[in-house]
């Protein structure tokens, strides 16, 4: 339109083309404001400078005080931009007011002083501009001029304008205060000429003075000060002076200056702050300048309000300089001066991290107590640990700290370094322990820590494991299977026993919580736990990041990992125990790729108190909650990946959402694990669905017509719950009929799948026959309601659901249990008339019931009254407790058959969201086979080792069955045919495992290749104990009928030993190699039978070498006493598995070296007599007498070569025990000689050499003295 176009013309100064639009046709607006900025032609023009175009305008009529949206007239654009031509016609022809002021009260004559126009303000003033004029925050011409060194501007307004050299702003600022600021010497100096007040102060308090200090204008401060400023030493409101802010601002020569003069280096700011301390923080200081403030009086000793001295101040500072500290304490700076905390100047260069060593070592020599501890019991060891500064750990050790010292909480140095993942210092602090933080002090055996002991001369230590978390602190071997080794350290008034730790951990079996093997009691209390090959998740994410492959490969595998510890953690809390140290550290990665929870040194359990609540108190509900605090912080750290994904955008809104759940400010509103991991499920399958596909949309009629099918179910049921339950599905599920946005095919399916799980858990409440089973579905210790509780939070979490829908819900299911509860009791008196063989179920039922705390008093009355009649009842023995191995029937979900036989059904289940394998075994009622079930489960649940498939648990109530880990790659004889490779490492690996069998008396008595499984991880296990029994049984039950398999003695009816089971394996060993089973897959087993009993062994199979066929041969020859012994079968299982093709021989004398044992009985002679030695030096002069006598009493030349080796390993360890050794290596020490003896054990094996007791009592010898030793009490 034509007003654009004139103003464009206007703004670039076309005179021709702006009288053409105004004169012509179109005849344009000559006052037509721009629609979004207001800039009319005329304020265009005077913008821009044009004076031909301003006049023009100005003759046809422009308006001369019309304003933009800003309020800004044209001639504040003039005086602005300094044309003085344009002001003079918008004023002289256009009649413009030259005190205008625009929207922020700024005039011309504001905007031309800023500019430094100095032309434009002498026309303004000399025309009547207001030299007073002030903006709408209070700022004045002079102002402007002054802060901007406009000195010619300055001198205009106070000579011609009649200004104030001393007027003040708003905010108490002069001219004179504005131009020391900035710098404007000239016009400091004019200012103070014309009777500016020196010494005025802004509203603040501070005076020119100060603010020349603290920008350091050095001029412009000895201006003031010879124009007779007196405020050297005066402070502003918060007591800083002008000499504290020169040092704060690291003007140093300024700040000297100032002392010169006399400025007091003592005043303290409101903070207690002192020029001093600032110095000592300054990265510009130096000693010089130290050395200065100190001879002219600074106190060297003054704290602040933190209670920090200038040293603190220093030891604070980004890079202490030693310099400094060094003229400091030569001053008399308290080396161990206290703050507010506690803590001393070593501690604080400490905590800082990565400190100075000539820091450390320039304090240590002034006297710094290196074992002070502050308010929460915390070294400098600590701190330096905690931050892993192994540098500094080493030299604080060097200088005598002291690591076994505690906190507060109870924790060392040592635990801080396991806290941050910090191995290295970890290793260090390990290496510098205390024996009396490695012994154990409590030898009294119990009941329940027997059955996890494991002797000491079992284990062998290995090296320290620095480059990752193994899940101990050593590597190491048991019974030669790897193992990792985690020591207890006894820490002085710990609230919580070796043993108690021990009892809780090696009652936790779930795969996603690391394995506790057993624990050494003897000695040395040690934890003897799985092997976490893979290192922790703290390490995996560190390692993909610093890689920069967080693809959605890996953000789906973290996501994994953390859900495997969202597993466990609902493990934990089903059985009532907080972890308390959830961290990306202490969830580690097994071989097996699951991710598990590890370090429950600080873990704890609740019991529920009784009465009517069955719910936890606050105080245990804030503790459960502060566990998924941090694992929610496990999972926003993963969660940070998913940023760079935006195709991954869902699954990031989803897991933020559940991340603000789970770290809730408020504990008792967080989410409860069971939450966390159904939600988690589905963020799991998002994680790992392919991205690529469009996503599919569906209706939600499918929901409603499973609902209605459902409804047939509910109905058919005589239970409240389930009509309860349909009411809160019909109302979750009408959130998917009102939604506006089409339901994905991914969550269609998912809730489908969830109303099918919870339709089929109805009906097979529905199908319940059996009475006991009926009863205890309403029992306090059943699970049904708790499992149809997490479907519900399940659904609640794919619908989207509000917080407030969640705790409505938990509230309604907290009833429900009651509820069900109430039923229980009520039934329980229904239940008594039983058929007898009924009431060993109820015993148990009942049993168990009495165990738990949820009941009220009056309901645990009903329940023992209704116990001593059913026991008053039964023939058999009265139920005193609920096996530990007991897993309800009601605990298992999802469960699929997938293989049937004669003996019962496999199947595969979840318990506890995990995968498991149930074996459910048929007994048509048959007594013998109960009993059978009984004994096994009993010895199977007792095994615990690398090589053993865990039991989790089981159930003797109606169809027993057992409930155990899954093998996934099957058989050991399937395994092979797809890694034939692998044939002897997986044999030496099931040999491992009878090892251990054997070290516990237990003869296996069925081993073949079906009986030996291959885990997911590829590790070879032992299972199927249904025949197994203690080698000294004098009846040890049922016969295998495995004839193949089976040795001869056995098959003609003798007892089985350790000797039968190494002929199984032997025979093992064929069917590996040859794939086919021993003595062919065609012959009868009653031909097979006869030949065996007869002497006789299957040919030799081609695969075979000769020395792999002489092993089969040894290990199955006909006389049981003839068979190599299962020690030598290991070690040759071993060779064969690391060389297949044949064993590298040692050249090694061939008799015992005396010069040798001479020298070392002399060593361990001078050592015996050290209390410390004594242990050690019994084992390695008990190994030496062993040898000794093997070698006078066998001329067999292997024999001696093998006595020649151990000789040889045994002597650089003894050597050691001639000089001062670390502690660890100490006790390292004495697990090898424990490994030696075995290896001597080995060798009697092998040569079948039976000298007298004492040789072969070696281990009861041992034991005995690291007893006698741990009490105090020596022969």
């Amino acid at each position: 339109m034509a007003e654009e176009r004139l103003r464009a013309a206007c703004e670039c100064g076309d005179l021709a083309a702006v009288q053409q639009l105004v004169e012509g046709s179109e005849c344009a607006d000559v006052d037509a404001g721009d629609a979004a900025t207001g800039w009319t032609p005329l304020i265009l023009a005077s913008w821009n400078g044009h004076l031909h175009v301003v006049r023009y305008l100005l003759e046809r009529g422009a308006a001369v005080d019309a304003v933009d949206y800003g309020g800004s007239p044209a001639v504040r654009f003039a005086a602005s931009e300094g044309c003085l031509d344009i002001l003079r016609e918008l004023t002289e022809q256009g009649g413009a007011d030259l005190n205008v002021a625009e929207g922020s009260g700024w005039t011309p004559l504001l905007f031309a002083s800023q500019g430094g126009h100095v032309d434009i303000v002498r026309y303004l003033l000399e025309h009547g501009a207001d030299v007073d004029a002030r903006d709408s925050g209070g700022s004045s011409a002079l102002r402007f001029a002054a802060s901007d060194g406009r000195l010619e501007v300055v001198k205009l307004l106070v000579e011609f304008g009649g200004a104030r050299a001393n007027q003040t702003e708003i905010d108490g600022w002069t001219p004179l205060i504005l131009a020391s600021w900035h710098g404007h010497y000239s016009v400091v100096k004019f200012l103070l000429e014309h009777g500016a007040q020196i010494d005025a102060k802004d509203m603040g308090g501070s005076t020119a003075l100060r603010f020349a200090a603290s920008e350091g204008r050095m001029r412009i401060a000895k201006l003031l000060v010879q124009h007779g400023s007196m405020c050297v030493n005066e402070p502003e409101v918060h007591g800083r002076t002008p000499l504290w802010f020169a040092v704060a601002n690291n003007h140093m020569r300024l700040a000297t200056w100032l002392l010169q003069i006399g400025a007091a280096p003592n005043i303290r700011t409101d903070q207690g702050s002192t020029p001093l301390m600032r110095i000592c923080r300054s990265d510009n200081a130096d000693d010089d300048i130290v050395e200065q403030f100190l001879d002219h009086g600074a106190d060297v000793n003054v704290s602040d309000y933190q209670g920090w001295t200038p040293l603190i101040h220093a030891c604070e500072s980004g890079d202490p300089d030693p310099g400094i500290m060094e003229v400091l304490l030569d001053h008399g700076a308290d080396v161990n001066a206290r703050d507010n905390e506690g803590s001393t100047p070593l501690m604080h260069v400490c905590l800082a991290g990565d400190a100075d060593s000539s820091v450390v070592q320039l304090l240590a020599d002034h006297g710094a107590d290196i074992n002070a501890q502050d308010g929460r019991g915390k070294t400098s060891l600590m701190l330096a640990a905690s931050n892993g500064d192994l540098k500094t750990v080493k030299q604080l050790l060097t200088l005598g700290a002291d690591s076994s010292l505690v906190d507060n909480f109870k924790h060392t140095a040592l635990d801080y370094a396991k806290t941050h993942g910090h191995r290295q210092v970890q290793e260090l602090l390990v290496s510098k322990l205390s024996h009396t933080q490695l012994r154990s002090f409590d030898s009294r055996a119990t009941a329940t820590s027997t059955k996890w002991s494991i002797p000491p001369t079992e284990i062998e230590f290995g090296d320290f494991v620095s480059t990752k978390n193994i899940g101990g602190d050593f590597l190491g071997t048991w019974l030669d299977s790897q193992v990792a080794i985690k020591l207890y350290l006894s820490v002085p008034g710990s609230d919580e026993s070796f043993d108690e730790q021990a009892t809780r951990w090696y009652g936790l079996r779930h795969p996603n919580v690391q394995k506790l093997y057993g624990v050494v009691r003897e000695g040395y209390n040690l934890f003897v736990c799985e092997h976490m090959t893979n290192g922790s998740l703290e390490e995996y994410v560190d390692t993909i990041t610093s890689r920069s492959e967080w693809n959605l490969v890996n953000v789906a595998t973290a996501f994994r990992y953390v859900y495997g510890a969202a597993l466990g953690l609902q493990y934990l809390h089903e059985r009532r125990i907080v972890h308390t140290d959830i961290r990306l550290g202490n969830i580690l990665i097994g071989k097996d790729g699951n991710a598990k929870l590890a370090n429950f040194s600080s873990s704890r359990a609740f019991n529920w108190s009784g009465g009517d609540s069955s719910e936890p108190s606050v105080s245990e509900s804030k503790a459960f909650a502060s566990d998924v605090l941090f694992l929610g912080n496990c999972l926003h750290a993963v969660a940070l990946k998913l940023r760079d994904h935006t195709e991954l955008e869902e699954l990031r809104v989803k897991c933020d959402i559940l991340v603000q759940d789970m770290r809730c400010d408020e504990s008792l509103l967080r989410c409860n694990i069971s939450a966390v991991v159904l939600r988690m499920k589905n963020l799991l399958e998002l994680a790992s669905q392919d991205q690529a596909p469009q996503e599919r949309f569906v209706s939600a009629s499918g929901i409603l017509s499973k609902l209605q099918d459902m409804q047939i179910s509910v109905n058919e049921s005589t239970s409240d719950l389930y009509r309860e339950l349909y009411a809160d599905l019909e109302a979750v599920c009408q959130r998917f009929f009102s939604w506006s946005n089409p339901i994905t095919f991914h969550t269609y399916e998912e809730v489908l799948f969830v109303l099918e799980t919870i339709q089929g858990a109805i009906e097979q409440q529905n199908s319940y026959k059996n009475p006991i089973q009926r009863l205890s579905s309403s029992c306090a210790s059943d699970l049904s309601v708790d499992f149809l509780r997490k479907q519900m939070q399940y659904l609640l979490s794919l619908v989207e659901a509000p917080a407030h829908m969640y705790s409505e819900m938990e509230k309604r299911w907290s009833d429900l249990r009651k509820q069900r509860i109430n039923v229980f009791v009520s039934e329980i008196d229904n239940t008594l008339t039983l058929r007898p063989t009924d009431t060993e179920g109820l015993l148990t039922l009942l049993r168990r019931e009495l165990q738990n705390t949820r009941y009220s008093e009056a309901q645990h009355q009903i329940i023992q009254k209704a116990y001593d009649e059913a026991c008053s009842t039964h023939d058999g023995s009265i139920i005193e407790s609920l096996p530990e191995w007991f897993i309800g029937w009601y605990e298992l979900e999802d469960e699929v058959v997938f293989a049937r036989g004669g003996f019962g059904e496999v199947s595969r289940a979840k318990w506890l969201n995990s995968d498991v394998i149930v074996k459910r075994i048929i007994t048509h009622g048959r007594h013998d086979q109960k009993e059978m079930f009984q004994r096994e489960i009993e010895l199977w649940f007792g095994l615990n080792h690398p090589h053993v498939v865990k039991l989790f648990g089981g159930c003797h109530i109606g169809t027993p069955f057992f409930v155990c880990e899954e093998a996934k790659n099957g058989s050991l004889d399937k395994y092979l045919r797809a890694h034939p490779t692998e044939v002897w490492q997986k044999l030496y690996e099931a040999a491992l495992g009878l090892e251990y069998l054997h070290a516990r008396g237990i003869v296996h008595r069925d081993l073949k290749c079906d009986n030996i499984l291959v885990n997911i991880d590829g590790d070879a296990k032992l299972t199927d104990f249904g025949l197994s029994a203690l080698e000294s049984a004098g009846d040890q039950g049922e016969r295998s009928g495995a004839v193949r398999w089976v040795a001869p003695e056995c098959l003609t009816g003798k007892q089985a030993s350790y000797a039968s089971d190494v002929f199984s394996l032997g025979m093992c060993i064929i069917q590996a190699v040859t794939g086919k089973l021993p003595w062919g897959n065609q012959l009868d087993n009653a031909v097979v039978k006869y030949r065996v009993r007869n002497g006789e062994l299957p040919q030799r199979p081609p695969q075979f070498s000769d020395d792999q066929w002489q092993l089969v041969e040894n290990m199955c020859k006909f006389d049981p006493n003839e068979r190599m012994r299962l020690l030598v079968v290991v070690q040759r299982l071993r060779r064969l598995a690391e060389f297949p093709d044949g064993v590298i021989t040692e050249h090694v004398s061939k008799e015992l070296d005396c010069d040798i044992v001479q020298h070392l009985k002399e060593v361990l002679l001078h050592r015996a007599g050290s209390a410390d030695y004594r242990v050690p030096c019994f084992i390695y002069q008990l190994l030496i007498e062993r040898m000794m006598h093997i070698d006078k009493t066998c001329s067999n030349v292997d024999t001696k070569v093998s006595l020649n080796l151990v000789l040889v390993s045994a002597e650089p360890w003894v050597e050691q025990l001639g000089s001062q050794m670390l502690t660890v290596d100490f006790v390292k020490a004495v697990f090898r000689g424990f490994s030696l003896h075995r290896q001597i054990d080995r060798i009697l094996a092998e040569y079948f050499i039976v000298p007298i007791s004492e040789v072969h009592g070696w281990a009861d010898q041992c034991f005995s003295v690291l007893q006698a030793e741990q009490s105090g009490i020596h022969p």
